[in-house]
């Protein structure tokens, strides 16, 4: 009966829609946008074609049927949905990179949108694809919960760019960031700049943080683009979080130094101020 309550309950709230058709599925104030994705995916019963749309940008287009993911279709702003775009049918092989994707246009402090239309390369097997509840359950999330997953987050205020005059002089700015998040930040390193190789923490995480930025620095450097004013512009942003462990990854950017490290426990508001301290 679970299940149905949650369905019946939902149906009662009242819909906001925006142009071009769809629905806000989640507000900037929402704790778990890739929750409420999954579960309108979830709700889907006959074979449709699900256009996610973040305010950030991004955009991602399944086709569903029967609570399964058959396809990727479209991914816009993404990064990494080459391999799933790539195949007719999702497989389990596939599920790490999709819940990339979810993440990547679920991204807290924006709203998400969701526009259904007709299955985009056909087929109506509900018997292949991946089950929304495996990906729910890797997730940690529970389909059946209607209410908000938390305390709404604070939307911050805008943090204004500085000026090149200020990036110019600022390449010790990181520095003065990570100081300003005193402990919260466990582990980190700079890559690039005056102050290239500059690290603190533990050093299994700090090898960890210089294996992954050895890989994907170039991604991360498209990934800040994407959501900076202007290419090359400073920009600090958490890249994700860790539930079990309940740390965050930090990224940051000033001129052509890029800091990355590990942020204990939710440390959003201390980051912020940290964040403003590094470009004064």
């Amino acid at each position: 009966m679970l299940p149905i309550l949650a369905r019946l309950q939902s149906l009662q709230a009242a819909a906001r829609f925006v142009p071009g058709g769809g629905r806000v599925i989640s507000e900037a104030t929402d704790r778990n946008p890739v929750a409420q994705l999954l579960r309108v995916v979830n709700e889907t019963m006959l074979a449709r074609s699900l256009r996610f749309v973040s305010s950030a940008g991004p955009s991602l287009t399944l086709d569903v049927a029967g609570r399964r993911i058959l396809r990727v279709t479209d991914a816009e702003g993404l990064i990494g949905a080459e391999s799933c775009l790539g195949t007719e049918v999702l497989e389990d092989e596939h599920k790490d990179d999709l819940i990339k994707l979810f993440q990547g246009v679920a991204v807290l402090r924006h709203e998400l949108h969701v526009v259904s239309g007709p299955v985009g390369r056909g087929g109506e097997e509900v018997s292949v694809g991946l089950p929304v509840a495996l990906l729910a359950d890797l997730l940690l999330v529970d389909l059946n919960v209607t209410e908000p997953d938390d305390d709404p987050v604070e939307v911050p205020e805008v943090v204004v760019p500085p000026t090149p005059q200020e990036i110019a002089a600022g390449e010790t700015g990181l520095s003065g960031f990570a100081a300003a998040m005193g402990p919260a930040l466990i582990a980190w390193l700079i890559d690039g700049g005056a102050e290239n190789g500059r690290t603190d923490g533990p050093d299994e995480m700090v090898s960890h943080l210089q294996g992954f930025l050895a890989d994907e620095r170039d991604s991360l450097e498209r990934q800040f683009d994407l959501l900076s004013a202007a290419p090359g512009d400073a920009i600090c942003m958490i890249l994700g979080a860790m539930l079990v462990e309940g740390h965050s990854i930090v990224g940051a950017r000033i001129g052509p130094a890029m800091l990355l490290g590990v942020i204990e426990g939710d440390a959003t508001t201390s980051t912020l101020g940290a964040w403003k301290t590094a470009l004064r």
